[in-house]
C-alpha cells in the first residue's frame, strides 16, 4: 500500500480519536462500572486491532500478504466504508447524551434509548467501530487488516455480553423485548 494511501487512513482514524477524546467529559455520574481487569482484556483486544492496522507493518512477512488487489476503487470504497462506520459511531454517541461511557458502566439514572441509531442495532458505536475497520481492511487488503477486524469484533462481542446481562437485570422486560426486536451488531441478526 503506497503510504500517501496509508495516511489517508490514520488522518481519518486521527480525526475520529480527536474528537471522541473531546467530546469525553459531560457524562452523568456512574452507578456502576465494569472491573480493571474486564477493562484491561477490552484495552488488549482492542489496541492489538488499532496497532495491526495503523503500524507500519506492510513489510512484515504474513502482515503485509495482500488480500485484495491494490485499486484506487477498492481503496475509494474502504475510506468511505471507513468514514460511514465512524460517523454511524459518532451519532450514536452523541444520541446516547450523558449515558455514554468508555467502559462498560450504567450511569445514574440510566435510560434505555431506542431512537436514532439504536433503533437499527442496540449497540451501534461497536457497530460503527467494526464497520470503521472492515472499511479499512477494504481499503488495505492486507492479513493484517483481516486480523484487526477478527480481534475487534471478538472484543466487542465479549464487551456486549457483560453489558447485555447488566442492561437485563436494570431494565427487565423492556431490554428483553428490545433484544428481540433490535439486532445487537448487525441490523436484523439477534
Amino acid at each position: 500500500m503506497r503510504l500517501s494511501y496509508q495516511l489517508i487512513i490514520l488522518f481519518v482514524w486521527a480525526v475520529w480519536f480527536a474528537y471522541w477524546i473531546a467530546r469525553s467529559g459531560g457524562t452523568e455520574k456512574t452507578g456502576q462500572r465494569e472491573s480493571h481487569s474486564s477493562r484491561r482484556v477490552h484495552l488488549m483486544l482492542s489496541g492489538a486491532a488499532f496497532a495491526l492496522i495503523l503500524l507500519p507493518l506492510s513489510n512484515v512477512p504474513f502482515f503485509g500478504l495482500k488480500l485484495l488487489p491494490s485499486t484506487k476503487s477498492l481503496f475509494v470504497a474502504g475510506v468511505a466504508i471507513l468514514i460511514c462506520g465512524l460517523a454511524f459511531a459518532v451519532w450514536a454517541r452523541r444520541r446516547l447524551g450523558r449515558y455514554w461511557s468508555g467502559t462498560i458502566a450504567l450511569k445514574e439514572g440510566h435510560r434505555l434509548i431506542r431512537t436514532g441509531p439504536y433503533a437499527i442495532v442496540r449497540h451501534p458505536i461497536y457497530t460503527g467501530f467494526v464497520m470503521g475497520m472492515v472499511g479499512t481492511a477494504v481499503a488495505q487488503g492486507q492479513i493484517r487488516s483481516i486480523l484487526a477486524v477478527v480481534l475487534l469484533v471478538a472484543s466487542y462481542l465479549r464487551k456486549i455480553r457483560i453489558e447485555e446481562t447488566w442492561l437485563v437485570q436494570q431494565f427487565g422486560d423492556e431490554y428483553r423485548t428490545y433484544q428481540k426486536e433490535v439486532g445487537a451488531l448487525i441490523p436484523c441478526i439477534r
